[in-house]
């Protein structure tokens, strides 16, 4: 199932600066789950659904997304999913390098309907390896959930989105798996005049990460 756009619950600003967003994004759950209660004052809004709920969790750190599952489930007719983890980690908080961020994830998945939660959705890139993971897996995704979001909330792309960046790139084949690609992520390349010096600028961004 395609997932147009995910559903915002609070914004970045209101979550980044939130007295117990540096400790919750450390590891605490107990900062998370009242972060979580701060910023969603009604919980109402999750009674009629009916699912299972999986967090973006990694094995350490963030507690965030996992403490929004929980409260979900508290309030809905549906049950965590708190056995996939996120085992690769991001190289970096550009957008060069969001773009060739390839999530990997491990875990038993239940096959049935699922619903997606995370604290923030930049891209999107992780959130669909999520939904990729749990599709092959044997699960249903409908729906996806975070507290902040950058300006938009589009998700996955049309067969006519991906047609123009085809047609304004040819061999975007070679360099990108077109099937994993999120709106955001198509309107960045989209910017570029050929796919070749996105490349170029992601390889001498890795190389002054890596000597200087």
């Amino acid at each position: 199932m395609k997932i147009n756009s995910i559903h915002r619950l609070s914004n970045t600003g209101s979550l980044v600066r939130n007295k117990f967003y540096e400790s919750a994004h450390g590891g605490n759950l107990l900062s998370a789950f009242r972060l979580v209660d701060e910023l969603i004052p009604d919980f109402n809004r999750f009674n009629l659904l009916s699912a299972f709920i999986c967090p973006v969790q990694k094995f350490s750190g963030n507690k965030i997304p996992l403490a929004l599952a929980s409260r979900i489930v508290q309030n809905s007719d549906s049950v965590l999913c708190d056995t996939v983890f996120l085992r690769t980690e991001r190289p970096g908080t550009k957008m060069i390098d969001r773009m060739f961020f390839q999530p990997e994830f491990i875990g038993k998945v239940i096959p049935g309907k699922y619903i997606l939660v995370d604290d923030v959705f930049t891209t999107g890139i992780t959130l669909k390896g999520l939904k990729t993971f749990i599709e092959k897996s044997g699960g249903d995704v409908v729906s996806a959930y975070t507290l902040g979001s950058s300006k938009s909330t589009l998700f996955e792309a049309s067969r006519l989105q991906l047609r123009i960046l085809k047609g304004q790139f040819p061999e975007v084949d070679n360099y990108f798996d077109l099937s994993l690609l999120t709106i955001i992520q198509i309107e960045y390349l989209l910017k570029f005049n050929s796919i070749k010096n996105l490349n170029i600028l992601y390889s001498e961004n890795h190389y002054k990460k890596q000597f200087c």
